[in-house]
């Protein structure tokens, strides 16, 4: 008969939970290093806390991405934002242009 062995955490507190919730957070959102995913990995056999908060964080992220309904802007929108920041980058290029005058007028 083979028996399944169950490898129970050895730490019941996290010295470094706030850097361990943003590790977690790093490794669900796919942005960890190679590196940080061998340390969050090691940390994860030993840490009770940390795999709670990586569960519940997964959990909560699984639950959202669910929920979201992932819909297209309205062209219409993506005209009007493009318009103003067109319009913007206008008004930006002729500010910088003026304290470009000023300065050669200044000067001399």
């Amino acid at each position: 008969m083979n028996a399944t062995k169950t490898i129970e955490p050895q730490k019941h507190h996290c010295e470094n939970h706030e850097k361990c919730m943003e590790m977690i957070q790093a490794v669900l959102d796919g942005s960890a290093t190679e590196d940080e995913m061998k340390g969050f990995k090691a940390n994860m056999s030993e840490c009770l806390p940390c795999i709670e908060g990586h569960d519940l964080q997964k959990s909560i992220k699984e639950a959202l991405q669910q929920k979201l309904e992932k819909k297209c802007c309205p062209e219409s929108t993506v005209n009007k934002i493009r318009e103003k920041l067109g319009i913007a980058s206008i008004l930006l290029i002729f500010a910088a242009l003026q304290v470009t005058i000023f300065k050669v007028i200044l000067e001399s």
